[in-house]
């Protein structure tokens, strides 16, 4: 039962270092807290612009230190190279965003489209007639 959310928790964390430790430290950890709340900290965790990589701790230490109790990481100066690659990675998620809501957007047209009632016939015929080209979204 806990081997999915922590290959979640194993995937998402910066980085991955002895595997059998901290196998045993989520086992006690989901015993003090659930592992969703683990999974949303190591989210927040891993993608801190702030967080410094090269004191990143192993993943059974974050979990005996209960580091999922933590805040955001404290503003740091980020590196010429980092602010690039934050900026990028956070133009990325905007333009998913935009992409999944244009989706979406499209969905709920489509379906408004196929649950409108089409025109009658003998009434599109009456205005084709009158010479008014446009009848619902089509050409007449």
């Amino acid at each position: 039962m806990t081997e999915q959310p922590f290959g979640e928790f194993w995937n998402t964390y910066p980085i991955r270092k002895n595997v059998v430790a901290a196998r045993e430290s989520w086992r006690i950890a989901i015993k003090k807290v659930s592992p969703e709340t683990i999974l949303e900290a190591i989210k927040q965790y891993a993608s801190d612009p702030h967080r410094d990589p090269s004191y990143t701790p192993f993943p059974a230490r974050w979990l005996d230190e209960e580091r999922w109790l933590d805040g955001p990481t404290p503003p740091r100066k980020l590196s010429e190279q980092e602010a690039k690659e934050y900026e990028i990675e956070q133009a990325r998620i905007r333009d998913e965003r935009e992409r999944l809501r244009s989706a979406q957007i499209a969905q709920e047209l489509q379906q408004a489209k196929e649950r409108s009632v089409p025109m009658p016939e003998a009434i599109k015929a009456e205005l084709i007639a009158k010479g008014i080209k446009r009848i619902n979204h089509e050409q007449g």
